[in-house]
């Protein structure tokens, strides 16, 4: 069991390292202006999605969507559609990982599911403006798989909107950012190459 774990631990950093050696040439032998050229402004957008989309799902597909949205904010695709779409995508992803928390219930230990009530009662006990806060500043500010919090809300059977209404938001924030960061600080990168 612990070696079918490794292995599949193994697998997942040999994708994530692949994906960004791939990336980085990609970016070294075309510019993202190029980019957004040869994939068109409305497929950028779309790419963006998707992108978000696998991203969100990380725990079935590791995909660093992050890349991406910044590049396509490089190319000169509007920042704010960027981050709606990628953190739209983003959090449709990570709905499979409440679901899988959730569902998962039945499989994980008594006292992991017992130590998960404990939050959930104490979640629900703050006021109401309590977790959603968290929740969209996680969200807005931390650069973590939402997986971190998505999975065990959902094994404490948090309510689902609850949980993705706020992070949404945040997510779009987050990506936000990192498209103006692609716009704003693809020059500054190029010039210390």
């Amino acid at each position: 069991m612990a070696l079918k774990k490794r292995t599949k631990n193994i697998i997942g950093i040999v994708a994530i390292l692949s994906f960004l050696v791939l990336w980085t040439i990609l970016i070294y032998n075309y510019p993202p202006s190029k980019i957004v050229e040869i994939i068109g402004i409305e497929n950028g957008y779309a790419v963006s999605f998707f992108a978000a989309l696998l991203g969100g799902t990380s725990v079935l597909f590791p995909l660093p969507y992050h890349l991406i949205v910044f590049t396509l904010g490089a190319g000169g695709l509007n920042p704010f559609f960027l981050g709606i779409l990628a953190g739209t995508g983003v959090m449709l992803g990570d709905s499979t990982s409440y679901l899988l928390g959730y569902a998962g219930r039945e499989v994980v230990p008594g006292r992991i599911v017992s130590i998960f009530n404990k939050l959930h009662l104490w979640a629900m006990k703050k006021p109401k403006w309590t977790m959603p806060l968290f929740l969209f500043a996680y969200g807005a500010f931390v650069p973590v798989p939402n997986d971190v919090v998505v999975i065990p809300l959902g094994i404490a059977r948090y309510p689902y909107l609850k949980t993705v209404l706020p992070l949404t938001f945040g997510n779009i924030i987050f990506s936000i950012v990192i498209a103006f960061a692609g716009l704003y600080g693809w020059e500054w990168i190029v010039s210390l190459i």
